[in-house]
């Protein structure tokens, strides 16, 4: 692969990446789907033992507080989706007039990594924002054991 004269060989693809932290990035790309899991199993957990606590359909939960604790569920679920974001965009405004540094493919030199990485944290963010979001709007519409 031949390089243009300017072309600085030693440039580091990613030279901004001194202003984030890649803890930052990975709980941005991580946590939402991880709290997202939790999320499901803990709300799928609670509601079918307080709706079929014996095996067979209840009219109502057992557990008085269901609504309520399904709810909070939601609401830290969504919070986290919510820091991700914000992690995500800060991070994303630190790096991102980052430019390449060479005239190589992307795929080939690896330019743009933490941006690549702040994006897919604020997409993933949003998308588990919007996922719990209809879960939490449905607690509010449909009953808990019907």
């Amino acid at each position: 692969m031949s390089h243009s004269a300017s072309t600085d060989e030693s440039a580091h693809p990613a030279p901004y990446r001194d202003r984030v932290r890649s803890v930052e990035l990975a709980f941005a790309t991580l946590a939402p789907p991880l709290a997202w899991s939790v999320h499901l199993v803990a709300s799928y957990a609670l509601a079918s033992y307080s709706c079929f606590p014996d095996g067979t359909p209840q009219a109502s939960p057992s557990f008085d507080g269901l609504r309520s604790l399904l709810i909070a569920i939601d609401i830290v679920t969504m919070a986290i989706a919510v820091v991700a974001i914000v992690i995500s965009y800060w991070n994303w405004t630190k790096i991102s007039e980052e430019m390449a540094v060479t005239q190589s493919p992307m795929m080939e030199t690896g330019e743009g990594r933490t941006r690549f990485l702040a994006i897919w944290g604020l997409l993933i963010g949003v998308g588990f924002l919007v996922t719990v979001g209809f879960d939490f709007v449905g607690l509010w519409i449909l009953q808990p054991c019907g």
